[in-house]
């Protein structure tokens, strides 16, 4: 297994080449991430070492609260789907993401890790691709969620 400064070497390194990935690819985005306006929510890209996700995560600390957004975002389910596509994923109790358990809409492929140089490119792309069908997604329905989530007491 690799050592903390290794892992942390690793992951720069994978971050540092997805930068240059857009950049060589003129991909000019600026990622939305955590620039969202939905109270409790974020995009998110995430890779470890046996998947890669690009997803929609709500994290609202309270277990009722964070199930009741989810709701929202679930009625909205067949208008995202249409949108994304059948590899779309919805899941109200979701661990992937180092066992923290969140509510998440997301895309992932599987058979990839950050430690394989050769799954770079392939992650990339996926990430590129994904990422811009969610940040498209959020853009059309940002006013309507976010509205309602305002309403949670």
């Amino acid at each position: 297994m690799f050592s903390k400064e290794e892992k942390q070497a690793i992951n720069k390194e994978f971050w540092e080449g997805f930068k240059t990935y857009c950049y060589r690819n003129k991909i000019k985005n600026k990622w939305l991430l955590t620039k969202i306006s939905i109270k409790s929510t974020q995009l998110k890209f995430y890779v470890d070492n046996k998947k890669a996700l690009v997803l929609f995560q709500i994290d609202n600390k309270s277990e009722e609260k964070r199930y009741e957004i989810y709701s929202y975002f679930y009625a909205m389910k067949k208008l995202w789907d249409k949108e994304a596509g059948e590899d779309l994923k919805w899941n109200k109790n979701f661990d992937g993401i180092q066992d923290i358990n969140v509510s998440a809409i997301y895309f992932e492929i599987k058979g990839v890790s950050i430690y394989n140089q050769k799954d770079y490119e392939q992650i990339y792309d996926f990430f590129v691709k994904k990422m811009t069908i969610l940040e498209d997604i959020y853009f059309e329905y940002k006013e309507v969620l976010s509205y309602q989530i305002s309403q949670l007491n």
